[in-house]
C-alpha cells in the first residue's frame, strides 16, 4: 500500500480535471512526470540541486515529442503544471498523504503516511531549487524497500550479461538503473551523516556507522572494478562495430559509465568525512555541558501581569517575549540584493561624533573635460521645456535629439544625456514643486518597451503637470 501510495500522484495526473479543461487530453502526463523525476535525480547530488525552470524546459522537450505542432508556450505550460503537481504546491507543507492499514495486537488500524516526490530546497547560492526524494527514486527504479547494495550488484550483473550479447540499447537502460542505485547509496550515507549531526548519541559507531562505511567502501571498490570491465568491453565493441547507430549508442553508454565514476568520487569524499564528523559531533554534543533553560509560567508570569496593563503598554512586553521565544529566524531563501541592502542601511541615530574623511587628492581641483557640453545641456533643457500636458514618449525625444542642430545630431551624444535626465525624472519626483503648485516634468513607466537601436528598457511617458497646490 505504501508503494501504491507513492505511485498514485504520478498516475493521477492523467485523470486530473485540469488536464481536460485546458485541452491537454493527448499528453501523457505520467510519462512526463517520470521524465521530470529522472532529470532531477540524475542532475543532483548531495551538494547541488536543479532549478525548477531548468526542469520545466527539459520536460517541455518531452511534451513536444508527444504532441508535435503545438506552440512552445503550451509545452512549457504543460511541463510547469506537471512539475508543480510533483512538488504538490497545492499543499502548504508540499506533502502527499495516504492512509495505510496495519494489523496490530489491538486489531486493524489506519495510519497516515506522508511523503514528497520533488522537494524544494535552497541551492548553493540560496535560490529555490529541487531535489528528488527517496520516494521519487523508488518510483523511478521500481525498487520498493529493496536492499541498495543487492540491487546495485544485480544491475551490474545484468549490464555485463547484456554487453556480452551486444544488446546495446538494453545495456544502456541497465547502466542507467545502476547509476540510479549509486545515487540511492549516496543518499543513504548522507542521511546517516545528517542523523549523526542531529543526535550523535543515537548513532552506534561500532555496529551501525562503521558497518555502513565498510559496506560503502566495498561497494565503491567492486563497482569501480565492474565499470572498468564494462568500459573495456564497450571499447572493444566500438572497434568492432561499423554501424553508425550502434556506435552512437556505445558512445552514450561510455559517457554514462564515466558519470558513474564521478558519482563514486563524490561517495568516496563523503566516506572520508564520516569519521572526522563523528568525532566533531562528539566534541560538540557529548562533551559540552547542556544549556540550562529557565522555564516561564505563561499564565502567572506573562498573562496575568499583561492583563493589568493598557493595550499600548502591553505591546512592548509581548513583543520582547515573542522575540526571545522565536529567536532569530533565517529566511528560507536569501537573495543577494536584500543582503546588500541590509548591510548598507544607515541607522537613523548614529552614535558618536562624525569624523571627516581625509582624501589624498582634492578632486575639486582636477581639471578634466566635462562629459557633456553646455550646448548639449541647453538642447536637452529645450526638449524638456517643450513637453506639454499631453505628454511625449522618450523615443520621440530621442529622435529629436538626433536631428542636426545646435548641440544635437546623430553622433553628438545628446541622446545619452537625454536618457540620463529622464532616469532622474523617473527616480526623483519633484514632490515639493508639485505640492506648491509649480509646473514640473515627471516620467511615468506604463509598461511600454523602448524600441531603440542604442538604448533599452522602458519607453517613459514624460508629462508636464502643474501640481496639486497647497491645501
Amino acid at each position: 500500500m505504501r508503494a501504491l501510495a507513492v505511485v498514485y500522484p504520478v498516475l493521477a495526473l492523467d485523470a486530473s480535471k485540469a488536464k481536460k479543461e485546458r485541452g491537454w487530453d493527448r499528453y501523457r502526463m505520467a510519462e512526463l512526470a517520470l521524465a521530470a523525476i529522472d532529470f532531477v535525480t540524475l542532475r543532483t547530488d548531495m551538494r547541488a540541486a536543479v532549478r525548477q525552470e531548468t526542469v520545466v524546459e527539459h520536460v517541455a522537450e518531452f511534451a513536444a515529442l508527444q504532441q508535435s505542432g503545438r506552440t512552445g508556450e503550451e509545452y512549457r505550460a504543460v511541463a510547469r503544471w506537471v512539475t508543480e503537481r510533483l512538488i504538490n504546491t497545492e499543499e502548504r507543507d508540499r506533502a502527499f498523504r495516504h492512509d495505510v492499514g496495519y494489523v496490530t495486537d489491538n486489531g486493524f488500524e489506519t495510519r497516515e503516511a506522508s511523503f514528497q516526490i520533488l522537494k524544494e530546497v535552497p541551492d548553493h547560492v540560496g535560490q529555490a531549487a529541487l531535489i528528488a526524494t527517496d520516494a521519487a527514486i523508488t518510483v523511478l527504479v521500481h525498487a520498493i524497500d529493496v536492499d541498495i547494495a543487492s540491487e546495485q550488484i544485480a544491475a551490474e550483473a545484468k549490464l555485463e550479461a547484456l554487453l556480452k550479447r551486444s544488446r546495446i540499447s538494453e545495456a544502456w537502460q541497465a547502466a542507467h538503473n545502476a547509476r540510479i542505485q549509486s545515487v540511492r547509496y549516496a543518499k543513504d550515507i548522507h542521511g546517516r551523516i545528517e542523523a549523526m549531526k542531529r543526535n550523535v548519541r543515537a548513532v552506534d559507531w561500532d555496529t551501525e556507522v562503521r558497518d555502513t562505511v565498510d559496506e560503502a567502501l566495498e561497494h565503491v571498490r567492486s563497482r569501480s572494478a565492474a565499470e572498468t570491465k564494462h568500459k573495456e568491453r564497450v571499447n572493444q565493441l566500438l572497434e568492432a562495430t561499423a554501424d553508425e547507430r550502434k556506435r552512437r549508442q556505445l558512445q552514450d553508454l561510455e559517457a554514462l559509465i564515466h558519470e558513474c565514476w564521478q558519482r563514486h568520487a563524490v561517495l568516496i569524499d563523503m566516506l572520508m568525512t564520516v569519521g572526522p564528523e563523528f568525532r566533531r559531533q562528539q566534541d560538540r554534543q557529548v562533551f559540552v555541558a547542556p544549556a540550562i533553560h529557565t522555564r516561564v509560567h505563561l499564565h502567572e508570569q506573562l498573562l496575568q501581569p499583561v492583563l493589568e496593563l493598557s493595550l499600548d503598554a502591553c505591546l512592548g512586553p509581548l513583543e520582547a517575549f515573542t522575540r526571545a521565544v522565536m529567536g532569530p529566524v533565517r529566511p528560507r531563501v536569501m537573495y543577494l540584493p536584500d543582503f546588500l541592502e541590509g548591510l548598507t542601511r544607515v541607522a537613523e541615530e548614529a552614535g558618536g561624533e562624525l569624523v571627516p574623511v581625509q582624501n589624498e587628492y582634492d578632486w575639486s581641483e582636477i581639471d578634466g573635460p566635462p562629459a557633456f557640453s553646455e550646448e548639449q545641456h541647453y538642447a536637452v533643457d529645450a526638449l524638456l521645456a517643450a513637453i506639454t500636458e499631453q505628454g511625449v514618449r522618450l523615443s520621440t525625444l530621442l529622435a529629436a535629439a538626433r536631428q542636426p542642430g545646435p548641440g544635437t545630431g546623430p553622433e553628438s551624444g545628446t541622446d545619452e544625456l537625454l536618457t540620463l535626465r529622464t532616469q532622474q525624472l523617473f527616480r526623483l519626483i519633484p514632490v515639493r514643486q508639485l505640492v506648491d503648485g509649480e509646473a514640473a516634468v515627471v516620467a511615468v513607466d506604463d509598461g511600454t518597451v523602448l524600441d531603440d537601436v542604442l538604448f533599452g528598457g522602458s519607453d517613459f511617458l514624460l508629462v508636464r503637470t502643474g501640481g496639486v497646490g497647497p491645501s
